[in-house]
């Protein structure tokens, strides 16, 4: 087999093929996706509406006096469901008219389209939200999306509106003229955000991008409208502390945030009313909240997309794209760990989330979790309770050196974020392992004794002689305990016994690709000279690369498997089969059941599938599976689906009409 051929076989090993593009459709009215897409006139609800006022007629010559006319009407009949829907609905409209037209070249013209989508909107959160009109609003009623439709296309046409060289810059208030008068746009921050005020630099909308290579995507609808923030990367200046939280994060960072404005009622204030106004629009973390509402028994989903914002860090990401593009170089040069190793947040650690840490297979990259975490998120209950950690490592490099890298990455998390016990969920950590990120995590939850030691002398490690910071880099790859934070271990198609493919053409042929790391043949030469008897100079001359110790019953796979787990930790086998029949004789194209499969894990399961097992739906929901039977263990209450908290009150107090706005901390201020 040629080099070409060996490579495409190595990358389509959890290989994820991520597309991620600007969309082609009209992103001035993005939100139109659905419902409003062929909405050009009045419904039929509408019209008679407009009927029982006797304004049907009118309202087809004039409709800028018929909306006159119903708003005043509405001033003294604040109780009628039917007649605020269709001012909501009757103002999108003529604010879409006129968007379409050549009228909008004209600034006053396209201040008078900006007024009909604020009152749209404003409209459409009366009828959704106002306790008056509770008895009027039913959401059987097809009405009642096209509301939502309508708030949320409004409010991402006033947001767009506010845009400065197409991004929204946050913390700046932007004056646009809005009902006449001078008006202020502020973007604001939910203060109990992860994400500080200060490090977000941008925003964008996310129905402005499509993706394909995800069979699904995460989201909901609801009110709102879903964005992408861009993290904005702080300068260390020498300051230790945000150095070290620097290290765990993604160098270009994206993440979910949606849009919510509370805007100020026209039924409760006089529609001729001058002065300056501000209207702050609310960026609420979907991670946190996924409901709106003042009243428990009538609350509305946030509309969210958890995927988009993913999907545009890993291809967008500077990191991520250069741990996927050079998963085969780091392969065949690992080069020097500390340089290309590492453990990656999607998001600041969280007090109260449970750790997840992937870790990714041969000839792979942290890119082969987007599908598993993208269905993961969707569930409420995993998002709230868990957060995910990604740890990436040149594959190349000899096996022991890969968990020695893994486990002192979790060493300075732990150091990190669970300074003297503050953060005790963080030692409920669950692994998973792809592959030979198995064996890697697998490595966290046993003790080595002086197996691995043994596989090079039958000298005890205390009588060799050497360097003393070459002993001790060796005492680290070699001498381990079972990591204090973990709990449970899932494998993947993991080859505990390794693969027959190690030992076939590819193997062979890749192996012989591998180069050694300077830095440990230096270690091992210094060994052999100082303890010219300790040491058998054709089996210790190097350690065994990879793909060497993926072969069949390798010895350091072996040893491996003998060493005794932690008491506290539990083991789950999810193993792939790319055709029906007997488990003993199934596998997944590259390992064997045989190897994959483990006496006394808590749990087995099979799933159809290849050697990507990561990616199946059946292994994704079966790892669903383990995290809530992980979380009902911890906490009973939290395995149950129960409602977020309600934002909406916080949000009723910091937008309540007729008060001044207070000032927001950490950097947001009205200009």
């Amino acid at each position: 087999m040629n080099l070409a051929l060996w490579m495409a076989v190595a990358a389509s090993i959890g290989f994820v093929d991520l597309n991620f593009q600007a969309t082609k459709s009209d992103r001035a009215h993005s939100a139109l996706a659905r419902s409003l897409s062929q909405f050009d006139k009045p419904s039929e609800r509408t019209m008679e509406t407009l009927t029982r006022h006797g304004l049907n007629k009118r309202y087809k010559t004039d409709p800028t006096r018929v909306l006159a006319s119903l708003e005043r009407t509405a001033q003294g009949q604040k109780d009628d469901a039917d007649l605020i829907y269709a001012l909501a609905e009757l103002n999108w409209l003529e604010g879409r008219r006129h968007d379409q037209t050549k009228l909008i070249s004209f600034d006053r013209q396209r201040d008078q389209v900006l007024d009909r989508y604020l009152d749209a909107l404003t409209y459409a959160y009366d009828y959704l939200f106002s306790p008056a009109l509770a008895a009027g609003r039913q959401p059987s009623d097809p009405r009642f999306r096209l509301a939502c439709d309508i708030y949320n296309a409004a409010l991402e046409r006033l947001i767009r509106t506010a845009l400065v060289k197409g991004r929204v810059p946050m913390g700046e208030s932007i004056e646009l003229t809005l009902r006449g008068q001078k008006a202020k746009v502020r973007l604001a921050v939910d203060e109990g955000s992860p994400w500080p005020r200060n490090e977000i630099g941008e925003m964008m909308f996310a129905s402005d991008y499509e993706l394909t290579g995800v069979e699904t995507q995460t989201r909901q609808y609801g009110v709102g409208v879903p964005m992408i923030a861009l993290r904005k990367k702080l300068k260390s200046d020498d300051n230790p502390t945000t150095a070290a939280l620097e290290r765990f994060l993604p160098t270009e960072a994206a993440f979910p945030l949606t849009a919510f404005m509370h805007p100020k009622s026209r039924l409760e204030q006089p529609l001729d009313k001058k002065g300056d106004e501000e209207f702050v629009v609310e960026l609420i973390d979907p991670i946190r909240f996924r409901q709106v509402g003042s009243d428990p028994k009538a609350l509305l989903p946030l509309e969210f997309d958890l995927t988009t914002p993913l999907a545009y860090m890993w291809s967008k990401s500077e990191q991520f794209r250069d741990a996927d593009r050079e998963k085969i170089s780091n392969l065949i040069k690992p080069g020097d760990l500390s340089k290309k190793s590492g453990l990656t947040l999607l998001r600041p650690y969280e007090t109260g989330k449970i750790p997840v840490v992937m870790v990714h297979g041969l000839a792979s990259s942290p890119l082969t979790w987007i599908p598993m975490i993208n269905e993961l998120m969707n569930d409420p209950r995993v998002r709230e309770n868990y957060q995910f950690m990604l740890f990436a490592y040149p594959t190349g490099a000899h096996v022991p050196i890969a968990m020695s890298s893994l486990r002192e990455a979790l060493w300075q998390a732990r150091t990190q974020f669970n300074t003297e016990g503050a953060a005790p969920d963080f030692d409920q950590m669950v692994l998973l392992g792809h592959s030979m990120g198995g064996l890697l995590c697998h490595s966290l939850a046993v003790s080595s004794g002086d197996r691995f030691w043994q596989l090079h002398s039958d000298r005890p490690f205390q009588e060799i002689l050497g360097p003393p910071e070459v002993l001790t880099e060796l005492r680290q790859f070699l001498f381990f305990e079972p990591m204090p934070s973990v709990r449970r271990v899932v494998y993947l198609a993991t080859p505990h016994r390794g693969s027959d493919l190690s030992r076939g053409m590819i193997g062979r042929v890749s192996s012989s690709l591998i180069e050694d790391s300077d830095h440990i043949q230096k270690l091992l030469s210094t060994l052999i000279a100082d303890n010219p008897d300790a040491f058998d100079r054709k089996r210790f001359r190097r350690l065994p690369n990879s793909i060497e110790t993926l072969s069949t019953n390798n010895p350091v796979l072996t040893a491996l498997m003998e060493m005794k787990s932690g008491p506290d930790v539990t083991f789950h086998s999810i193993i792939g089969a790319n055709r029906p029949g007997p488990p003993a004789d199934s596998t997944d194209g590259v390992v064997p059941y045989r190897s994959s499969h483990l006496d006394g894990v808590a749990s087995e399961k099979l799933v159809r599938s290849d050697h990507s097992v990561q990616k199946s739906p059946e292994a994704i929901q079966e790892v669903r599976r383990v995290l809530i039977e992980h979380l009902v263990k911890l906490r009973p209450a939290a395995g149950t689906r129960t409602p977020a908290p309600v934002l909406e009150e916080r949000a009723a107090k910091l937008f309540d009409v007729g008060k001044p706005l207070p000032v927001l901390p950490n950097g947001i201020k009205a200009n």
